[in-house]
């Protein structure tokens, strides 16, 4: 009730300031933006793996930081396409989901789009947000074990690796086995079967090394050390450009407080869309971080501040 309440606000304030039919225009998805995204990220894979077929080993961490990331990026697409911001046409935007994300990333989108849809439905709520990870008694140790504790839980760790392949339908799995037995078909006749088992050692390796750190610095830096019970008391907003926004939150990801306002928003207006919000005083005064790791406006203070002073 209090996050419909805030939205509500938000929509008399726009209308009263007159930015309502532009925030509107802004959630209408642009399917070629997208697209372009989506595959600028494979494209960074693809050289990624070339590189180390190329170079060799010594070229493996880089690779994998690389793909790591842009497997981070891709799921932040696929979140947009769990809320219908990636394409208008639902018919085309289903499997374009699946070859693009889903099926890649091991992801049921029926799975995903549930329990996201319940986290911002019950956001906050301990028993009912199941991406609620706030737990003030760890807070008093600081940013830094916080960020530990999440990367080492076994949990946390086959969640990222695994994903849904748990479960999904059979169907689903049933796709997924086919989308990676293609790719991998294709790379071995094209470079060889090592080659092709070489680029799914990248991807595992990618996902527990480096996709799997990312997620756990977001998914705290969405919520953590905020106090639960209001949408905009319990989100806040993240650095908006620089190499480490592009590693932690690509494609604007970090608009964490400005999504839950407007969750259709597809990636691309959110700058503008928070922008216009600016203007609102309340939007203004929620936490809105300025860096990641140094000052007191930095995402990693703002998990720790309030328990750190009790």
């Amino acid at each position: 009730m209090a996050a419909a309440h805030e939205i509500a606000e938000m929509w008399r304030f726009a209308r009263g300031a007159g930015f309502e039919r532009e925030l509107r225009l802004l959630q209408r998805p642009r399917l070629g933006r997208s697209l372009a995204a989506a595959l600028l990220d494979w494209a960074w894979i693809a050289l990624a793996s070339a590189a180390v077929l190329m170079l060799g080993i010594v070229a493996v961490p880089l690779a994998l930081l690389v793909i790591g990331n842009r497997q981070r990026a891709l799921g932040n697409l696929l979140h947009d396409a769990s809320h219908r911001s990636f394409d208008r046409a639902r018919g085309r935007a289903g499997p374009l989901a699946n070859i693009l994300f889903c099926w890649p990333l091991w992801v049921s989108m029926a799975v995903y789009r549930s329990e996201h849809n319940r986290h911002h439905r019950f956001l906050g709520d301990p028993a009912r947000d199941p991406d609620f990870i706030h737990d003030p008694a760890r807070l008093p140790g600081g940013w830094l074990r916080v960020w530990r504790d999440q990367v080492v839980a076994p949990r946390m760790l086959r969640l990222a690796v695994f994903a849904h392949l748990g479960r999904m339908s059979a169907a689903s799995l049933g796709a997924v086995a086919c989308w990676w037995a293609i790719v991998l078909a294709t790379i071995a006749a094209a470079f060889g079967a090592l080659q092709a088992l070489g680029f799914l050692a990248l991807w595992v390796g990618a996902r527990a090394l480096v996709f799997h750190p990312i997620t756990s610095f977001r998914e705290i830096s969405d919520h953590v050390g905020l106090l639960p019970g209001t949408l905009i008391g319990f989100s806040r907003n993240h650095p908006f450009g620089g190499a480490l926004a592009h590693l932690f939150h690509p494609h604007h990801n970090g608009y964490h407080l400005l999504h839950h306002l407007l969750p259709g928003m597809p990636f691309h207006a959110f700058p503008r869309a928070h922008a216009l919000l600016m203007r609102w005083p309340r939007y203004a005064g929620a936490e809105q971080c300025e860096a990641y790791f140094a000052g007191r406006a930095s995402a990693v203070e703002s998990w720790v501040r309030r328990w750190r002073r009790g």
